[in-house]
């Protein structure tokens, strides 16, 4: 994307310049409107192709991850559960026993806003 943003960068130049350049003040580029319309239309066709190349990127990811997707195979699916659950469970043991008291969330948070703290 650096290469496009590079190009943007240099069609904005071509459009500041006007036509036979002069400036936009010189006289000899078209009245502002015509300039100001090739602008855009210069900016639309550069956004146009930037969206486009940016689909076709996005194309190839999601190729790329279906087929290291489908090169999983089942034992290595049932380690990645396995290691969900543990890390689960651990998530759980360390974190778990405090909200069995009912309020100790909200008992926590009084305690550290209370101004004699």
């Amino acid at each position: 994307m650096a290469g496009q943003a590079g190009n943007m960068g240099g069609s904005t130049s071509r459009y500041q310049g006007g036509s036979g350049g002069q400036g936009m003040h010189g006289g000899t580029g078209g009245s502002y409107s015509e300039q100001a319309q090739s602008a855009m239309r210069n900016v639309a066709d550069s956004a146009s192709e930037m969206w486009d190349d940016a689909y076709e990127q996005g194309e190839r990811y999601y190729r790329q991850g279906s087929q290291a997707l489908g090169n999983v195979d089942g034992t290595t699916l049932t380690g990645w559960m396995v290691a969900g659950a543990i890390g689960f469970g651990l998530a759980w043991l360390m974190f778990g026993q405090h909200s069995r008291s009912g309020d100790y969330m909200t008992r926590r948070m009084s305690e550290s806003s209370s101004p004699h703290r």
